[in-house]
């Protein structure tokens, strides 16, 4: 931060932003480009980002992404993320930033923008709270309102995320939903807007890296579950990426089912997948395509292509 900029500054200029901008390579993630033989680029991008960038925009923060290199990989992220602003190929942030003001009803000191590099200039000297990440280079540092404590990919934007929405008054509010919204999703009783309202199976937002455990009225541990990501669609189902549901018996860990995608019902305590598989007990190891779990009767159920691992002692089967 500069020298000269208190927090209560800081604060002043985040209270003001309606949009929050920022690079994608070296903020969005760590700057490497991991290239295939075939010449196919991949990117590596922090969940706990994009967890904020989530947390944004349910409290209305217009986010926005800005690179300088087009990338089938960030056109992914921002579709995965619900991003609305994606300008990729710019060769002249500072256009840009009058082009998203124009599009937006935007003034510059509505905005905020994280950089990390020499062509994030024009723009960080030019919005009403400029950021530079942990990485950045000296001339972004220097003419940035705030430079994160975390470095890009690694949860600089979380950060911001979390300073913006408490300079606004939201925070409070996010954390409520959060300590609210969690349990109620996962026991079924939280209740979806009717499909009529947004559509036949519209998602009407998601979490990222949950884990809930559920106990019975003695506070026995009868389940837990945990996955990466879940997309809440308006039918109150569950679309969880990534699951895995851990399965107790008198506080003991009794079996374990994941899957990487499954869809779970909550009104019917049930969940189905059509993706591999894999029940771990400690006897047996189960795997196979597609399946279900029914809460009510204590059941799990594979599809097809069944193969069993029976464990006894030393030897297998």
């Amino acid at each position: 931060m500069k020298p000269s900029l208190t927090i209560t500054a800081l604060r002043s200029r985040l209270k003001r932003v309606r949009c929050l901008l920022m690079d994608v390579d070296g903020v969005l993630t760590d700057g490497k480009l991991h290239v295939a033989e075939d010449g196919r680029e991949f990117k590596s991008f922090d969940v706990v980002d994009g967890h904020g960038i989530a947390v944004a925009q349910r409290a209305g923060v217009l986010v926005g992404f800005i690179s300088g290199r087009p990338s089938g990989a960030t056109t992914k992220r921002a579709a995965d993320l619900g991003v609305k602003i994606v300008k990729q190929s710019t060769a002249n942030k500072g256009k840009v930033l009058a082009e998203v003001c124009q599009e937006h009803n935007l003034r510059t000191e509505e905005i905020a923008y994280i950089g990390d590099e020499l062509p994030d200039l024009p723009v960080l000297t030019r919005v009403g709270c400029a950021v530079a990440v942990a990485n950045a280079v000296p001339e972004a540092k220097a003419v940035a309102h705030y430079v994160t404590r975390r470095r890009g990919g690694a949860g600089a934007v979380r950060e911001v995320v979390e300073l913006l929405l408490k300079a606004r008054g939201d925070w409070k509010n996010v954390v409520a939903k959060h300590l609210a919204l969690l349990p109620l999703l996962l026991l079924g009783c939280w209740k979806s807007p009717p499909p009529s309202a947004t559509g036949t199976n519209a998602a009407s937002g998601y979490i990222e890296k949950f884990e809930f455990p559920d106990r019975d009225e003695h506070g026995m541990l009868r389940r837990k579950i945990s996955g990466d990501r879940a997309l809440i669609l308006s039918d109150g189902t569950l679309d969880i990426d990534n699951v895995r549901m851990e399965l107790y018996s008198s506080n003991k860990l009794v079996m374990v089912f994941t899957s990487p995608r499954c869809v779970m019902d909550r009104s019917k305590n049930r969940a189905m997948t059509d993706a591999p598989v894999r029940l771990e007990h400690e006897d047996m190891l189960i795997t196979g395509m597609g399946g279900d779990w029914d809460g009510n009767k204590a059941e799990v159920n594979i599809h097809s292509n069944t193969q069993m691992l029976l464990r006894r002692g030393n030897w297998t089967k």
